[in-house]
């Protein structure tokens, strides 16, 4: 696949090439402006006018319709939905024909940690967490978060991605936060589910079964975190500089 923006010269996509299997999990890393965001909304249908093919069980993209794609993708982006709503709705909202199903909503929320929250406010889990009603709360970034992933895993899509939704932490807690999504899809795996991270960070790169790094709009490096550790090239090399930031005491360790 090939993409570049209207009116640009300069593609962002070039001659990208990669197989992504049912049943694994992914990260995509990369340098900011490397094309991330941008194979995501031609993934989720965004973006149609691209060159090449993308191919879904062998059949292009571009022939689905929108409802079929919406079906099969769900996406935590980096500027998440905060709806003008109670927080259950905000958690149910990921699954439309599902949500009065409120044991699987709160089930979903207290996986990602929001038992102590929901405990903490007016009317847990139906207090509203928008300042627009007058009996409504505001929320911490972090918090959040894990109401936008608990969102997401309501969601009855095979394909889970997550773009950047934890830049505004610090790195230790997005590491944290992460390594508890990946014990959640885990523990709920089954050989029809794909997960997609998209990161210029690596806290959570060695979980994952596959690794993807695109420079300049293409595959620069594909394989485990171990097997690129030891190919020594461009993932090692990011790595190690942030290795760092995901420690307590500072030390690498990988």
């Amino acid at each position: 696949v090939s993409f570049c923006y209207p009116g640009c010269d300069n593609y962002i996509l070039k001659d990208f090439n990669v197989i992504l299997e049912a049943g694994r999990h992914y990260a995509l890393v990369g340098i900011n402006g490397a094309g991330k965001t941008t194979l995501i909304k031609l993934l989720t249908g965004l973006y149609d006018d691209y060159e090449g093919e993308i191919l879904i069980n062998g059949k292009e993209l571009r022939t689905y319709s929108s409802a079929e794609l919406k079906a099969m993708v769900a996406t935590v982006y980096q500027d998440y939905c905060r709806y003008p709503l109670d927080m259950y709705h905000n958690i149910a909202i990921g699954s439309i024909n599902q949500m009065n199903d409120r044991e699987k909503t709160v089930q979903s929320a207290e996986t990602m940690g929001l038992s102590d929250l929901i405990e903490r406010l007016p009317n847990g889990i139906d207090t509203p967490v928008t300042k627009i009603e007058e009996d409504g709360i505001d929320l911490s970034g972090g918090e959040w978060q894990r109401i936008a992933i608990a969102r997401l895993l309501l969601s009855p899509a095979p394909l889970k991605i997550l773009d950047e939704p934890t830049a505004a932490l610090d790195p230790l807690a997005e590491s944290r936060l992460y390594e508890q999504f990946n014990d959640i899809i885990r523990l709920h795996d089954d050989d029809r589910n794909m997960t997609l991270f998209i990161s210029h960070r690596l806290g959570m790169t060695k979980c994952m079964d596959t690794i993807i790094v695109i420079e300049n709009g293409k595959v620069k490096e594909c394989g485990s975190h171990m097997q690129l550790m030891e190919l020594d090239g461009l993932y090692a090399e990011m790595f190690r500089s942030q290795a760092q930031w995901y420690t307590e005491e500072g030390s690498i360790g990988y």
